[in-house]
């Protein structure tokens, strides 16, 4: 029998590359070792809706909900078959959230907006970065949604004001948490020997722990948005050198 973890990987792999009948079988092996795994079940509901399935996805998204009431997936999910909205995969499927170790993280928010902004993100949507006074303040669509951690501020700062840029999306939202991916898209020369995020490092991993470890740091996100209402993306790069490198009044 195969361990949760391969069938996690293989589930993963298949819905990068499209394999949407390989993903239904990985997902439903893996939630025959543990059922109330809830990220499987989003992955199955989304591989359902890929090959037209769309009673087993309602009915895998709704078993989410048994398990989470509060599971903004699965809800979203739900709704878009209810109003027969026409969903699509978008493409950080296959190209968004890779990572590259000191290139890229995964970041949990702070000082989030309220709960009507939260309810209406949607993952792979592109953030505008504002650097603030003490910390750098994210927006969509000209709408604040939270900022990133003081030290990672602090960090990402000194390296924006250098001549860096970086790209920023939703990762993950559930009730009062949001994720965002940040990737560095350029990297100036004055700091060509600067990593924009410290590589962590495991001490003599086995090849096991060392996949246990890239695993457990990769989530590839479940949730598929209907493309015609979503609003266009923004990224740091739509924002001119002046307002990049000149800190604004905290908000």
């Amino acid at each position: 029998m195969q361990t949760s973890l391969s069938l996690k990987k293989q589930a993963i792999t298949a819905a990068k590359q499209g394999d949407w009948q390989q993903a239904v079988t990985c997902n439903l092996e893996l939630l025959e070792q543990e059922p109330k795994d809830t990220l499987a079940l989003n992955r199955l509901g989304v591989a359902y809706l890929q090959l037209k399935r769309e009673d087993k996805a309602k009915a895998t998204f709704q078993q989410v909900l048994e398990l989470d009431r509060t599971n903004i997936i699965a809800k979203k999910h739900l709704t878009a078959i209810k109003n027969k909205r026409q969903l699509h995969v978008p493409s950080f499927f296959t190209q968004e959230f890779i990572e590259e170790p000191g290139k890229t993280k995964i970041v949990e928010l702070h000082r989030l907006a309220g709960k009507p902004v939260l309810e209406a993100l949607a993952i792979g949507k592109n953030c505008k970065l504002k650097l603030k006074q003490r910390y750098i303040s994210l927006e969509l669509a000209g709408q604040y949604i939270g900022s990133l951690p003081e030290d990672i501020s602090f960090r990402l700062s000194k390296l924006l004001q250098t001549g860096n840029t970086y790209h920023c999306s939703i990762h993950a939202v559930a009730p009062n948490h949001v994720d965002v991916y940040l990737k560095e898209t350029h990297r100036s020369v004055r700091n060509k020997n600067k990593h924009s995020f410290p590589i962590s490092r495991v001490v003599n991993p086995t090849s096991q722990e060392n996949e246990e470890y890239v695993l457990l740091n990769e989530e590839i996100p479940v949730e598929i948005t209907n493309h015609d209402l979503d609003v266009e993306p923004t990224s740091f790069e739509d924002i001119s050198d002046e307002e990049k490198f000149s800190p604004e009044t905290e908000r």
